[in-house]
């Protein structure tokens, strides 16, 4: 079945490119802030073999992508959880797990204007003695993502393109800058020996592994306006969580060889900022800074067309109020851009006024990787469903049932270690702010069905050619 669509509410198709939608995944996983600010934690959990547990969940990942890849192989759209679990499982539970991703989703643009804002602030503190707040930097990169997203997704990706590049050039020239260094390398830091308690401290070394690359799946949300979707994504997520994969092993390995001791890496809370420091020099450490505020504003742009996409799909659907479904002659969905633009703003500021521009970043940061550690869950029951009852001449034992197995039982351990040990108020409130979100949702759903006795059978519809 396949729905019409009209000008006034249908997204642009065939603005982006392979390159584009690798970049939005590529973005959207922040390699940069990854990469500078969950080192120190992985390696506490893992000891000096944190880059093996780097490693080996990138491997993980990739049986964790192996359900986004082969759904987009099939079916397109703008909210994936809600499209590719409708047509696996059925309406209900498609509604839930889109319900749950919007959820996930509404936090990545106050996290990251949020994030620009408290780093910007301190960097000129740090740099040049000048003390301005968070919160004018957050309300500037607000409007300037808002901005591009009003341009359209080819100008969103072109930017996320440029900003990526940048970011991760300076994380290269550190990493081969260190490496070159011939008397600190070692193999020691990829031995299980090298690790404290063997499997198990690897194994909670890849809780910081595993939620560093989530968003990779966010090229799976511009399906209907990528150049040969079914082709382009799945090779779009595949390339970007390779690269980055490997990208932060080598990280790794260079912030593990390149302390004189695990303490001293353990206890750093800018570790690569001190790498910066030893091997270019303190005139040149500033640009470590520079390369994290490039993460965070890539971040945001891909961030803001995932969210903007989702909340475009659903209105389109009837689930959401159908403005946010209005696109303009562009394709540009301006009410969703707008709507995103408020409530992000409205989050944002309140949390940090409260706390200050890191509560934002960690409060939020928190409900949104425990919500996609959730909706990765669902979506991969629903691929051997999917296929079995769809495409059963298909139909693959490994692809379609083992590897979602090994993905499903990969997803456990963060989703475990990120509610145990409880965490503090209030970064506890995640799961229980999640609970009452699915409880709305379900209550929802029940309500808009017996207004509209035919409404779950449109649900992803418009999604599959």
């Amino acid at each position: 079945m396949k729905k019409q669509n009209n000008s006034n509410n249908s997204l642009r198709k065939n603005s982006v490119s392979l390159i584009g939608a690798l970049a939005m995944s590529a973005a959207f996983m922040g390699p940069a802030v990854s990469i500078f600010f969950n080192m120190g934690p992985a390696s506490s959990a893992a000891g000096y073999a944190f880059p093996l547990s780097f490693l080996v969940s990138m491997l993980a990942v990739l049986f964790i992508a192996n359900t986004i890849i082969q759904f987009s192989k099939k079916v397109n759209g703008a909210n994936f959880a809600y499209s590719y679990t409708s047509h696996g499982i059925g309406p209900k539970t498609g509604f839930m797990a889109g319900w749950i991703l919007l959820f996930a989703y509404t936090m990545i643009t106050p996290i990251t204007f949020a994030g620009f804002g408290a780093m910007t602030s301190e960097f000129l503190e740090r740099q040049f003695d000048i003390h301005i707040s968070w919160v004018l930097f957050f309300l500037i990169v607000a409007l300037v993502v808002s901005g591009l997203s009003y341009l359209g997704i080819s100008h969103s990706a072109k930017t996320t393109i440029i900003f990526l590049f940048l970011e991760l050039i300076v994380i290269l020239i550190l990493c081969i800058t260190v490496i070159s260094n011939g008397e600190l390398n070692s193999v020691q830091p990829f031995l299980l020996s090298s690790s404290p308690h063997g499997l198990s401290s690897i194994g909670l070394g890849m809780v910081f592994g595993i939620l560093s690359f989530t968003g990779f799946e966010s090229a799976a949300n511009l399906g209907e306006e990528t150049k040969e979707a079914k082709k382009t994504i799945p090779k779009a997520i595949t390339i970007s969580v390779i690269m980055i994969g490997v990208l932060y092993v080598l990280s790794a390995y260079v912030a593990a060889i390149g302390f004189n001791n695990l303490n001293d890496l353990q206890n750093n809370g800018s570790p690569f900022d001190s790498l910066a420091r030893t091997f270019w020099g303190s005139n040149f450490a500033w640009i470590i800074g520079i390369s994290a505020l490039n993460g965070v504003f890539a971040n945001a742009i891909a961030g803001q067309a995932s969210i903007v996409r989702n909340l475009f799909s659903l209105g389109r659907e009837g689930i959401l109020p159908h403005t946010l479904s209005k696109t303009n002659s562009n394709g540009v969905p301006v009410h969703a851009i707008l709507f995103n633009l408020t409530l992000s703003i409205i989050i944002g500021l309140a949390i940090g006024l409260w706390k200050d521009g890191w509560a934002v970043w960690n409060i939020l940061g928190g409900i949104m990787s425990i919500s996609l550690i959730v909706v990765y869950g669902i979506v991969t029951v629903a691929l051997p469903f999917f296929y079995k009852r769809n495409y059963p001449q298909e139909f693959s034992t490994s692809k379609h049932l083992i590897f979602p197995i090994i993905g499903i039982l990969l997803l456990i351990l963060p989703l475990y270690s990120s509610l145990y040990p409880i965490p503090k108020f209030p970064y506890n409130l995640a799961p229980y702010l999640l609970i009452i979100w699915s409880s709305i949702g379900f209550i929802y759903y029940k309500r808009l069905s017996s207004r509209q006795a035919n409404i779950a059978e449109k649900f992803g519809a418009v999604l599959e050619e």
